[in-house]
């Protein structure tokens, strides 16, 4: 069985970043080992003793999410796959760029670190802002829906505040990583989150436990 997993930074892993490669935020080609193994999704397959594919973007939206989603199941045989989704806040969104085959997201726009779809950002502020909750809400249902009508494992949670909805199976509905790790350290003494905000390796290693725990219980795997 392998783990694919989709997600926004919460899942990707920034901020984890190897002891080794010191006063660097994040050199991906370098770091991206460590980075993968000392995640959530890193640290699930190894409790589940399989292999993970770690998908996610920083600052991705959950129609981006949704959207590589499709194309993995479309492209790939998942007859031993889980998916696991770090849903991220439904007030992201993402265009896809043809030239460039890749995904621009709104963080990078709004922080002026992206030039392209500027003009689309606000458009879309204006104009569309409104369907962010109608827009999570579809995305959350494809999946659901696709990965029960193929009969694959889907591991799911949310990441950053969101809308909360009647899907099963979902860990911890109603609340996200985010919250849980804040409230997890301050009930064990421990610092779980880095000074960006997302989790650290003690951070991704406790959330792991506390998904196998309920991936147990629920028999999900």
């Amino acid at each position: 069985m392998t783990l694919v997993g989709f997600g926004c930074s919460f899942t990707y892993g920034s901020e984890l970043i190897d002891p080794k490669l010191q006063d660097v935020w994040d050199r991906h080609t370098d770091n991206t080992l460590y980075r993968e193994q000392c995640s959530w999704l890193g640290q699930l397959a190894q409790r589940l003793n399989t292999k993970a594919i770690n998908l996610a973007e920083p600052a991705s939206s959950n129609y981006s999410i949704q959207e590589k989603f499709s194309d993995y199941v479309h492209d790939n045989d998942c007859t031993s796959t889980a998916i696991c989704v770090g849903w991220t806040s439904h007030m992201r969104h993402s265009w896809w760029s043809d030239a460039d085959c890749r995904w621009v997201h709104d963080g990078f726009i709004r922080h002026e670190q992206e030039e392209l779809f500027k003009d689309s950002f606000k458009e879309w502020l204006l104009l569309s802002h409104e369907r962010s909750i109608n827009v999570t809400r579809s995305a959350k249902l494809f999946v659901s829906a696709v990965c029960e009508q193929r009969n694959i494992p889907l591991i799911q949670f949310d990441a950053l505040p969101n809308i909360k909805s009647d899907i099963t199976p979902f860990h911890q509905q109603g609340r996200n990583m985010h919250e849980v790790l804040e409230q997890e350290g301050k009930r064990l003494d421990k610092e779980f989150l880095a000074l960006g905000g997302h989790p650290n390796e003690a951070g991704h290693a406790h959330y792991a436990k506390l998904l196998h725990g309920w991936i147990k219980a629920k028999n999900l795997v």
